[in-house]
């Protein structure tokens, strides 16, 4: 069921955003990419529901497979992916840019939300890395010893660190944002001319 819904939405996606930049209609065009995030939402529910993700092709020896909390996360952030897409396309489509830019904005001012969010995107990335797919797991020992300190171990472990550190920053933000911007925190303020 999943993969029909996904396949509907992706072809009709495609054809609304080739219809819509041939014939010049904005509609079909942010319609398409509409398509495009809640065929990336159906993905999500898919990992979350059935606790499997696959990406990749067999074919081309690029086939990933995960399971159980590595592929709810990955569904997560698909659902994070489509929502984005909608959000995106709505707020261009209806000439929202001002009320766009005025959110981004904010988020510069008090970027604390955004760091928190950022960090747990990282934290959940890290989590994938580090569990690894089952093709990372099989194969000749000194391999799979290979992709554990290679493919696992070292990005996961930076994707800790980087994830730990947002969330830090974020709550600091939150706790303390006088003390957070005269730290250096308050330089995208300068960068974006709102001080």
């Amino acid at each position: 069921m999943f993969r029909t819904v996904q396949i509907i939405f992706g072809i009709i996606g495609l054809l609304a955003v080739f219809a819509g930049d041939r014939l010049s209609m904005p509609v079909l065009l942010y319609g398409g990419i509409v398509c495009f995030g809640f065929m990336a939402m159906a993905i999500g529910w898919e990992a979350i529901i059935t606790q499997r993700m696959v990406t990749g092709s067999r074919r081309r020896g690029s086939r990933q497979t995960y399971s159980g909390l590595p592929a709810m996360l990955q569904g997560i952030q698909f659902n994070l992916i489509g929502i984005f897409l909608i959000v995106i396309s709505a707020i261009t489509y209806l000439n929202y840019q001002s009320v766009g830019r005025e959110i981004f904005l904010q988020f510069v001012r008090r970027s604390g939300i955004p760091l928190l969010f950022i960090g747990m995107i990282m934290l959940m990335q890290a989590v994938i890395t580090l569990t690894g797919s089952h093709e990372l797991r099989q194969g000749p020992r000194w391999l799979v010893i290979m992709n554990l300190l290679i493919s696992r171990l070292l990005p996961g472990g930076i994707l800790v660190v980087l994830g730990l550190g947002a969330l830090w920053l974020g709550v600091f933000e939150i706790i303390a944002p006088v003390t957070f911007d005269e730290r250096g925190g308050g330089f995208l303020e300068v960068l974006y001319g709102l001080r």
